[in-house]
This record gives C-alpha cells, sequence and structure tokens, in this order.
C-alpha cells in the first residue's frame, strides 16, 4: 500500500483537487439561478429608473425657450459725493471777529450778512472820504459854471474835475475796505460746525464754518479708459450708500473729463444727483451702476450654457422622425446678468433648449422634456427677469 501511494500519490491529489473544483462551481451556479434573477435583464431594469427610459429610449430633460430680454451694458464705480456749490468761511483781511450772524446747521439765503469784523477805523476813513469827496464835486460845480460863462479856463476845469474823480476813488477804496470786514453767503446753503467766536483775531484762511448746497449732489468716480466709449453725457446711473442700503439713489452723467490719468489709465466722471430731502452729504463713499447701451436681446437661463474650450454651446431640441432629438449647437453670448445670458448668435426666438439634465444628453439623443417647453410669454416662470 505504501508503495502504491508512494509511486501514484502526486497525480491521486491532482485529480482531487480538480474534481472539487468543479463541485464549487456547480453548486454557485445553482444557488444564483434559484433567485430567479436573469443577470443579463438587471441592467435594463435599472434603467428604466435613471435618466432614460431603458436602452435606447428617450433622455428626460427640462427645457425652455429662447426669447427676447432687455439688458444694458453694466459698469460698476466708487465714488465720492461732492455738494453743488461749497466754500470755508474766512475773511479777507486779518481783524478782530466783532459778531457773527450765523448758527451751525443753519440754512441761509444768498447775501446775507454771515460774519462782520472790527471795521471801526476804516468806517472812520470812510467818513472822511464822503467829506472830501461832497466837497470835491461841489468845486466842480462850481467851476463848470464859470467855465460855462467864460471866467474859467479849460485847464482849471480839468484840474477841478481830476480832484473830483480823486475823491471819488477815495470814497469807493474806503468802502471796499468796509466791505472786506463784511462776510455775505455767496449763494443759499447749509452753514457747517461754527469753528471761530466773536473777539476772536483771525486771518485769510482762518476757517470760521463751512456753507454748502445740497440741493443736488455731484458724485465724482473713476472709470477705466477701456470703459471710456460707454460713458457719455445723459447716460443714466444708480448709486448706493451704506448709509441708506435699502435706497436707490438715480441720476445721470453730466461731464466726462477730457483727459485721461496716465497713472491709473482712468477717466473721471461726474454725475448729477437730485438731493431735494437733503439726506446725502458732502463726502459720502458711494457705489455707482452705470446702465449704458440698453437693447433688447435674446437670452436663454445662464445654466443652458455648457463651457468649453473651444467656446459655448447649448442642446437644442429638434424635432425628427424619430421624435425630439438634442443638437449641440455652439452659441456666442454677450451681457450675462441676473442668472440669464443674452445670446448674440447661434439660437432663434422660439428655439427650445436643455436646461436640466444636460448631463445625460449626447448629440443626436433621443430626449423627452419632463413638461411642455415654457413659452416667452411666461416670462416669470422662464425667470427671464434680472434679479436685483
Amino acid at each position: 500500500m505504501m508503495g502504491f501511494f508512494k509511486r501514484y500519490g502526486f497525480a491521486a491529489v491532482v485529480a482531487g483537487g480538480f474534481a472539487l473544483i468543479t463541485l464549487l462551481v456547480a453548486g454557485k451556479a445553482m444557488f444564483a439561478g434559484g433567485d430567479g434573477v436573469d443577470a443579463k435583464a438587471a441592467p435594463a431594469s435599472a434603467g428604466q429608473h435613471g435618466g432614460s427610459g431603458g436602452p435606447g429610449g428617450p433622455t428626460s430633460v427640462t427645457t425652455v425657450v429662447a426669447s427676447m430680454h432687455d439688458f444694458n451694458d453694466a459698469i460698476q464705480a466708487i465714488g465720492t459725493a461732492q455738494a453743488r456749490e461749497s466754500i470755508v468761511i474766512t475773511p479777507k483781511v486779518a481783524d478782530t471777529i466783532r459778531a457773527i450772524r450765523f448758527d451751525s446747521g443753519a440754512h441761509v439765503r444768498q447775501g446775507q450778512v454771515l460774519v462782520e469784523m472790527s471795521s471801526v477805523e476804516q468806517g472812520a476813513d470812510l467818513d472822511e472820504a464822503r467829506a472830501n469827496n461832497a466837497q470835491a464835486q461841489q468845486n466842480l460845480r462850481r467851476y463848470q459854471e464859470l467855465f460855462n460863462r467864460g471866467f474859467a479856463s479849460q485847464a482849471q476845469i480839468d484840474t477841478v474835475r481830476a480832484a473830483a474823480d480823486a475823491a471819488q476813488a477815495q470814497v469807493d477804496a474806503g468802502g471796499s475796505r468796509v466791505s472786506d470786514r463784511t462776510i455775505r453767503a455767496p449763494f443759499s446753503g447749509v452753514i457747517g460746525l461754527r469753528t471761530a467766536s466773536p473777539g476772536q483775531f483771525v486771518q485769510p484762511g482762518t476757517q470760521i464754518g463751512t456753507l454748502d448746497d445740497t440741493s443736488t449732489i455731484k458724485l465724482d468716480f473713476d472709470v477705466p479708459e477701456t470703459d471710456v466709449a460707454r460713458v457719455a453725457t445723459g447716460v443714466a446711473i444708480v448709486a448706493h450708500t451704506a448709509a441708506y442700503p435699502n435706497r436707490e439713489f438715480t441720476g445721470n452723467i453730466s461731464n466726462v473729463d477730457s483727459r485721461i490719468d496716465p497713472a491709473t489709465r482712468t477717466v473721471r466722471v461726474r454725475a448729477i444727483l437730485p438731493n431735494a430731502d437733503a439726506i446725502l452729504r458732502p463726502g459720502m463713499l458711494m457705489t455707482v451702476d452705470i446702465h449704458s447701451n440698453p437693447r433688447s436681446a435674446l437670452a436663454i437661463p445662464e445654466i443652458a450654457l455648457i463651457d468649453a474650450a473651444d467656446g459655448s454651446y447649448v442642446f437644442r431640441v429638434a424635432a425628427g422622425a424619430r421624435g425630439a432629438t438634442a443638437e449641440r449647437v455652439p452659441v456666442h453670448t454677450g451681457q450675462r446678468n441676473g442668472g440669464l445670458a443674452e445670446i448674440l448668435t447661434g439660437l432663434n426666438p422660439g428655439d427650445i433648449v436643455v436646461t436640466e439634465g444636460i448631463q445625460s444628453v449626447r448629440p443626436g439623443q433621443p430626449v423627452r422634456a419632463s413638461g411642455q417647453a415654457q413659452h416667452s410669454d411666461d416670462a416669470d416662470a422662464l425667470q427671464l427677469r434680472p434679479r436685483g
């Protein structure tokens, strides 16, 4: 027996191994068949729960109809509010303040007296000049009568007339010196904080207060030189300020500077904002939205676009002999705003494009809309109105 195993043992082991493998394979097939599931049928069954109706069936997608929408070219900038007119109240001459005729925050009229400086000496000089002028004018009248009667020469009348003119000039000069010591409002506006007191000695340049006309606001901001062609007199703007976050301030561009700043490559633009309720104040920081080149253009939701290295394209639903199919259409886009994309070329009004289910669509593939395609007259459903 031992000789038998020594002689045939290796061959017996190999034969036994093959027999065991055969039994395992047969048992696995028996148990799989007992579940009653056709392995080849499983993928088809799973497909009915996915995006397609089965192998080769149409893919479910959501569509929208391309329609017209209002667009404009938007430029954003940051500007600083300025008063329509603004001055610092300061004296013309060095002297002592005799009286201040305004209160901080007061509204004043054009020509109203704001500050009176001490002018006793100048007043006395003016009175003397007026007396001398009266005497000179009287002499001129007398010599004129004598000249008319032939009792005075032309030289005499010329000398007297020159003296009268000089006397009148002295009066004018004295009046100007007195006037320089009275500060009047050059325009109507609002006085700022008073920064001087009566009895204080001041010199030219010393600030006594400020005067601003805030009935309208000048808003200055810078625009890149690449956008110069899009800003012009009359273009509408919308401004916002952090002080009033829920309010819009509308106005128009009034001027565009004639020069480009070579350091910043920008141009200074000025807009005018009405400020009847006087809530805007000089120095406020404001954000500016410029709306230029208003136009009506074809639009689709931005989610319908597929951006690739060679450009943008969409899937358009086309009717064919086998039903609706998807075709890949290159498009050229313009402005994108509020979730919408302006279509310059590639589509026509009324074209149906896929907005959802794009990942499952291939060119030429049959598609089935999840519902009827929205039409251009249903703008709310299309969300074809800009947000914000």
